[in-house]
């Protein structure tokens, strides 16, 4: 928008799970936005809001994601992602449930070396940055 008027527009949609927009499901950086969306995070230039890239990421839901210094980690449903800075997937990690907790919250954390999610059963899982399990 300018004096408000929009100057571009663009829809995007994905297969799986419904994504809702909130804090932490879209990255806007300096010539383009990333989007959770369904099972797949989109690429937009900006402003155009042209296409750059779509990864499928999870088999079901993209919830959420964060900058790392190369890349994007992807907290999905089933998966937990990092791609980098191109929609390449580097690796990918599932557990032996989904990635939500029955009370919704505080199941996710990103700390300085290390991703530390809970599934349905409360059970922990930690990876490094590198994919690689630890504790």
């Amino acid at each position: 928008m300018e004096s408000g008027i929009e100057l571009n527009s663009s829809i995007i949609g994905a297969e799986g799970g419904a994504t809702v927009l909130h804090k932490t499901s879209q990255i806007i950086e300096k010539n383009r936005i990333l989007i959770c969306c369904g099972d797949s995070v989109f690429c937009l230039d900006l402003p155009k809001l042209n296409l750059n890239w779509k990864t499928k990421v999870d088999e079901i839901t993209a919830f959420e994601m964060f900058k790392i210094n190369d890349g994007f980690i992807i907290h999905g449903e089933i998966e937990i992602s990092r791609i980098d800075n191109h929609g390449n997937i580097v690796w990918q990690n599932a557990g032996a449930d989904i990635f939500v907790t029955p009370e919704g919250k505080d199941g996710f954390e990103i700390k300085d070396h290390f991703i530390k999610v809970k599934d349905w059963e409360n059970r922990i899982y930690k990876w490094d940055f590198n994919g690689k399990e630890i504790e």
